[in-house]
């Protein structure tokens, strides 16, 4: 579990215990070790840096024969498009993406050798339409989602699964914090279901993605349909026929 320690990968970790997932691995020490005490037993912390090469290599030398992978790591920086760093642009690579392509290189060769296993990630709605207010994260989502799909071929006739969900706006505890009611309200009523997503909603979707029922190649959303709806108000208009 790459990205255990807080908000949606808290729930994800503790949703991943009840199968018995055993390792949480995150950058913060003190936040994995929480986590992994609230766990109790099923659970061992790694304090890693997911974006380093040789740390994810020498995670996966310690872990040893494992199942598969569940990699929740990702974070957006907000601004207008044309505002946006090269600092920025360089940032949100190794927090999306990079991280992705050094599970793959490592566990997935690892999961080859073994001839079974999964390793799903968290993508977003970003990365499959437009993303303007976090335009470099939209980006290397959509980046991450093409290697769910290139990894999905290459290691399929191998039997290992690689799948990720995408979820739209979720309700985590760091969001919590810097929206106020009137702003939630807002999104709550722009849900088909009027029902803000929640952490535990996206561990649903992936505790099925990492399960035997799931297949490979697929970037499953997870928005409570919003991203379903016809852009345009049409309540005014009505069927009519030709005279």
């Amino acid at each position: 579990m790459l990205g255990g320690g807080q908000g949606m990968g808290r729930q994800v970790s503790h949703a991943l215990a009840q199968l018995g997932s055993t390792v949480v691995v995150d950058i913060d020490q003190d936040r994995t070790a929480a986590v992994c005490a609230e766990i109790g037993h099923a659970a061992t912390a790694e304090h890693v840096d997911a974006t380093d090469n040789a740390d994810m290599a020498a995670l996966a030398e310690r872990a040893g024969e494992v199942d598969g992978v569940v990699d929740v790591i990702g974070m957006a920086r907000y601004g207008p498009l044309l505002d946006l760093t090269d600092d920025d642009w360089r940032w949100e690579e190794a927090i999306v993406l990079r991280h992705a392509v050094l599970a793959i290189r490592h566990f997935g060769a690892r999961l080859r050798d073994r001839g079974e296993g999964s390793i799903t990630f968290v993508s977003s709605v970003s990365g499959i339409g437009s993303s303007p207010a976090h335009a470099a994260y939209g980006v290397y989502k959509a980046a991450l989602g093409s290697l769910v799909r290139s990894a999905a071929i290459a290691l399929g006739p191998h039997d290992v699964r690689i799948n990720a969900v995408a979820p739209g706006f979720v309700l985590t505890p760091r969001i919590s914090e810097i929206l106020d009611a009137d702003a939630l309200e807002d999104i709550r009523t722009q849900v088909p279901l009027r029902r803000v997503t929640m952490p535990a909603d996206v561990a649903s979707a992936l505790v099925f993605l990492v399960s035997n029922l799931a297949r490979t190649g697929q970037v499953l959303v997870v928005d409570g349909g919003a991203t379903g709806k016809y852009p345009y108000d049409m309540s005014g208009f009505r069927v009519g026929h030709p005279s």
